[in-house]
């Protein structure tokens, strides 16, 4: 079985949320709600938290927008999907958003597919940018994938992370530089280290 296709309601009804969600929040979230697509209906609904609600009403958004995540097949792209609420939700509730979190991670290591793995996590990873704490719970999930992988995608994906991560967990970066393919981008990556 795979996802339900995206079809062009559930396009239009992402674009107006986003155009509803700051003038008409109640509206847009109605509009969410009835998106077919589980990945837009989350993008959706997390629009509608950033711009609407109580402490309370916002989180309940936000769990919704993780359950609808929650509604596609393929482990990737429920965990790419599920960052957009965590960053919304780790302004509100951080330890909250470290439960979800930590749930987020189990699911994302039966990925069996390395690189899509990888490619999740990263995703998660980026949008917690400014939470050094919840990254630190994706970090060793994410380097494991991309330290069983080798390629040009995982290259690209080590230097993502090492630039991602360098400052807030730089003890962790040491096995992902030494992975990375030898040639010029990686003499870049170290030599951009050195630098700071």
């Amino acid at each position: 079985m795979s996802d339900p296709l995206i079809t062009r309601q559930d396009v239009q009804g992402r674009a107006q949320v986003d155009a509803l969600a700051p003038v008409e929040p109640k509206e847009a979230l109605k509009v969410a709600r009835k998106i077919c697509h589980p990945w837009y209906r989350c993008q959706s609904l997390t629009k509608v938290a950033e711009h609407w609600g109580t402490k309370s009403q916002r989180m309940a958004i936000l769990i919704e927008a993780l359950e609808s995540a929650q509604l596609q097949e393929e482990i990737n792209r429920i965990v790419t999907v599920s960052a957009w609420p965590l960053r919304l939700m780790a302004s509100l509730e951080i330890d909250t958003t470290a439960a979800y979190l930590v749930k987020l991670v189990e699911q994302a290591n039966e990925e069996p597919h390395g690189l899509r793995r990888a490619d999740a996590l990263f995703a998660v990873v980026s949008r917690l940018e400014n939470y050094p704490t919840l990254q630190a719970l994706v970090a060793p999930s994410l380097i494991a994938a991309l330290l069983q992988r080798h390629g040009n995608r995982v290259d690209r994906l080590i230097r993502f992370t090492v630039g991602t991560l360098k400052d807030t967990i730089p003890e962790m970066l040491s096995p992902l530089i030494a992975h990375h393919h030898e040639g010029k981008q990686k003499q870049l990556l170290v030599a951009s280290l050195r630098k700071e």
